[in-house]
């Protein structure tokens, strides 16, 4: 054999043994996403989130009320929607169901880093794989904590950051069908996506209404006719008494685990009463003071997202990476409940935000921006087996993830667009 057809033959070999590593690393993760879906599954009982899902979805089937926590679980605070979707789960046992979504809870953790993927493409151009990489190791690390909890605990919010994704990606490509529909399924599924409502309707135009009362339509009238008119004017009915209305009326739920920027207005304003015996008040507030703060704050925010959304529109003429996140950052802030699982959607916002790394910036941005990253960073690895108990409780009673985007959400409203990125 030639000089030349040793080394052809070397590399063909060579190429061959990296897939073959290759395939071994896929087979291997398959391996794992199974036994810890299986052995998280058998872990799953009454008191869980996800047996609130079941019964939701064997009580819708069976015409029972979703609200009256018929068979044993917690509240269930999501509209009927939902619930329907959810029967899908009520077929099997409750710890089979429980496996089974642990494991498409694997496969959306991949598809949500596919799709943040694919969107920062799209404003940043294919001839820049390796910044768009960089970025997004950058966000799945930070952010890796929350998807861990999110899928230790069963839940549903990377459903709804997928969907979320799916519909951004659409809309940017002009398909406007597909986005309205991801947009508000996910918005059924858990209201926080209205957010991204109006972004797609100043991406679109009078046809954007139209294609939004219609998919919204479908999705308010499927569960009431599968149910029936009066079981499904009764599900709206609780669905709305029971979860919105309180909310609507000031509620505010200041467990430390709560993230929402109301529940931490409240923990270092008010004595502590609910998760004793830490206490996490710094301000000596009345109820009545700590909720207008949180409303001024609540009005501050949305009236500066608002603001950039329009500017976006009729000033600048296009979107931008930065404006998505903040919809994003404002979901988490002003909803009024924010759980640790709910933050799976930062992986988007600390990949936005790594985009400024390098960039030139002013010496009082840039102070910003790395005081920004130390507080990233830091709450990704906080955690009791990493910090202690003692630490943990008041990382997160003092909510440093809360307060960690509320500087984050000032910094992008108004830091310049980096040079990399454009405009779509």
């Amino acid at each position: 054999m030639s000089t030349g057809g040793t080394l052809e033959y070397f590399l063909i070999e060579k190429k061959r043994l990296r897939d073959r590593r290759f395939i071994l690393l896929y087979a291997a993760v398959f391996v794992f996403m199974v036994v810890y879906s299986i052995t998280n599954g058998m872990r799953v009982g009454m008191a869980s989130d996800f047996n609130v899902f079941w019964n939701a979805g064997r009580n819708f089937a069976s015409g029972a009320d979703m609200y009256s926590r018929i068979g044993g679980a917690e509240r269930y605070i999501y509209p009927p929607f939902a619930a329907m979707l959810f029967q899908f789960f009520a077929l099997f046992p409750l710890k089979v169901a429980a496996s089974i979504y642990t494991f498409i809870n694997f496969l959306l953790f991949l598809l949500s880093i596919s799709l943040s993927r694919n969107i920062l493409g799209h404003f940043i151009g294919d001839d820049r794989k390796k910044d768009i990489t960089i970025e997004i190791i950058f966000g799945v690390a930070c952010s890796c904590r929350f998807f861990w909890y999110h899928t230790a605990f069963v839940q549903m919010n990377e459903l709804m950051l997928v969907l979320c994704l799916y519909g951004i990606l659409a809309s940017l490509k002009g398909r406007e069908w597909v986005a309205v529909a991801c947009i508000i399924a996910a918005a059924f599924i858990k209201v926080l996506p209205v957010f991204f409502i109006p972004w797609l309707l100043l991406r679109g135009n009078y046809k954007t209404f139209f294609k939004l009362a219609v998919c919204t339509a479908v999705c308010l009238l499927l569960p009431w006719l599968w149910r029936g008119g009066y079981a499904g004017i009764t599900d709206l009915h609780h669905y709305y008494s029971s979860f919105l209305e309180p909310f609507q009326n000031g509620r505010v739920e200041p467990e430390f685990h709560n993230q929402s920027l109301a529940a931490s207005v409240y923990k270092i304003c008010l004595p502590n009463a609910v998760n004793l015996p830490y206490n996490y008040q710094l301000f000596d507030l009345t109820v009545l003071q700590a909720s207008l703060i949180y409303k001024i704050s609540f009005f501050l925010i949305g009236g500066l997202l608002l603001c950039y959304l329009f500017w976006e529109k009729f000033v600048l003429k296009k979107n931008t990476l930065r404006g998505l996140a903040l919809i994003f950052i404002a979901m988490h802030l002003l909803s009024g409940i924010t759980w640790e699982y709910h933050l799976v959607s930062l992986l988007f916002v600390y990949a936005v935000y790594a985009l400024y790394y390098k960039q030139k910036m002013g010496w009082w941005s840039k102070f910003f921006f790395y005081l920004i990253g130390f507080f990233i960073v830091l709450f990704s690895i906080v955690g009791k087996d990493t910090v202690g108990d003692f630490l943990y409780h008041y990382m997160e009673g003092y909510s440093v993830v809360t307060w960690t985007m509320a500087m984050l959400f000032p910094f992008l409203l108004f830091v310049k667009e980096p040079k990399k990125v454009v405009v779509s």
